[in-house]
């Protein structure tokens, strides 16, 4: 009787065992699912500011040289991928035509921009190169 009783307690123990490492591994899941969640809430924050706003923004003329970059470098790095040039395009020409602008923005923003779209590199180049010809 006493062998009896031992694997029936083994059975419960195993089965108590069982249960904690179900709810151990079902606590980690709710903590990593939590941080990834407050994660993308971080990246949806960050990512608030549409191209259209960007833009929008070099519109001021009263923006200074370093502004003027601040906004090209927040383009480039929320949204160096071009999928649609015409914005792009407009953006370049305002660039390009902002009284606050200078070379090195010009040709830092240029180059970066056919790095990240080679494809689209000879049409960046001849947006610059109108852009400045309408200044």
């Amino acid at each position: 009787m006493q062998i009896s009783s031992l694997i029936i307690l083994f059975f419960i123990l195993i089965v108590i065992l069982a249960i904690l490492i179900f709810f151990l591994l079902k606590v980690v899941k709710k903590k990593k699912f939590q941080k990834e969640r407050e994660k993308n809430k971080a990246k949806k924050k960050t990512k608030a500011v549409t191209l259209e706003d960007l833009r929008d923004k070099m519109k001021d003329k009263n923006l200074s040289s370093k502004e003027l970059k601040d906004i090209l470098d927040a383009v480039l790095q929320e949204y160096g991928i071009i999928e649609d040039f015409t914005i792009y395009m407009d953006i370049i020409v305002r660039m390009t035509r902002h009284k606050a602008t200078n070379k090195d923005i010009i040709i830092a923003f240029d180059k970066e921009l056919s790095r990240l779209n080679p494809k689209f590199a000879l049409t960046i180049s001849d947006s610059v190169t109108s852009g400045l010809s309408l200044r």
